[in-house]
């Protein structure tokens, strides 16, 4: 019996040693955030292991990766950076110099960004004021800018697997056309088309379904006393019943604001894996009856 178990054993052993080989046998993928996780596994399914730099419940503009994960980069042949996000500002030379060899691609790549129009610097969250806005995934035409970027480079990745990524990234194409129209349905007819948010995460999401973002923050930075007052009384001015609101982020100066303006707050993660579950959370939400 004890024979039996032995050899057992060492067969279980074997075949968990040959899975571990297996699943490192596959090019590593390196990206930035989790929303690009599923972009790259959309299009390439099984063909590529994808690394997240940026953690579950971390900022993309604060975040510093640790000796570990900058030892997994030696793995990846690639890095397929999304563009802006304060990560990727300070620490794409560090990246590339620990993989000389892995081929670093922008997805922003022919997106039509957002600049942002407020002072150059930094705010308390990492995010530089002068130049594009950085949450590009938050939009479906930008997402389909996205995936064929991602095609593109998956196809030098694998050339004899053209075909397959072409058929992977049409597939995609349609239902980000899905996706567009579903949404466009949803808030077709929203009477005030007008939201408030703490951080502006959804300038793309506001200009592809004629959506006006108002911000809360004020450079970056939790508003002062009177641009609060301000925000109140343009908050009760346009009828305002949605007040957006990253889980990442403190709730206290939205809580304060919902309380004045009888807006409801709602929590939603630009972050999240599940990205077109997102994309119509948010809709839901702009369509919800106001309070």
């Amino acid at each position: 019996m004890r024979t039996s178990f032995l050899i057992l054993g060492i067969f279980l052993l074997a075949v968990s040693c040959r899975t571990r080989e297996a699943a490192t046998d596959k090019p590593v993928v390196s990206v930035s955030i989790i929303p690009q996780k599923y972009f790259v596994e959309q299009l390439a399914g099984d063909l590529v292991e994808v690394q997240v730099m940026i953690p579950p419940g971390a900022s993309p503009a604060t975040f510093e990766p640790n000796l570990s994960q900058m030892k997994m980069l030696d793995r990846s042949v690639l890095y397929l950076r999304i563009g802006y996000v304060g990560f990727e500002q300070s620490w794409m030379g560090k990246i590339s110099a620990v993989n000389p060899d892995m081929k670093i691609a922008d997805l922003s790549e022919g997106v039509e960004t957002i600049q942002e129009n407020r002072r150059a610097g930094s705010d308390q969250h990492g995010h530089s004021h002068e130049g594009p806005d950085p949450h590009i995934w938050m939009s479906t035409e930008n997402a389909r800018v996205i995936a064929r970027n991602i095609r593109d480079e998956l196809q030098l990745l694998f050339p004899g697997d053209e075909d397959l990524l072409q058929s992977r990234y049409e597939q995609f194409s349609l239902m980000l056309d899905s996706l567009h129209l579903e949404i466009s349905a949803r808030l077709a007819h929203l009477e005030n088309r007008k939201f408030m948010i703490y951080h502006p995460a959804l300038s793309y999401y506001a200009r592809e379904f004629g959506l006006e973002q108002i911000p809360l923050e004020i450079e970056g930075k939790a508003p002062s006393p009177v641009h609060f007052k301000e925000m109140t009384d343009l908050a009760i001015r346009s009828k305002i019943s949605t007040i957006f609101i990253q889980q990442q982020f403190d709730q206290e100066n939205a809580e304060v604001l919902a309380r004045e303006t009888g807006a409801e707050i709602i929590q939603f993660d630009p972050l999240d894996l599940h990205w077109r579950t997102q994309m119509l959370y948010i809709a839901e939400q702009l369509n919800r009856p106001a309070p």
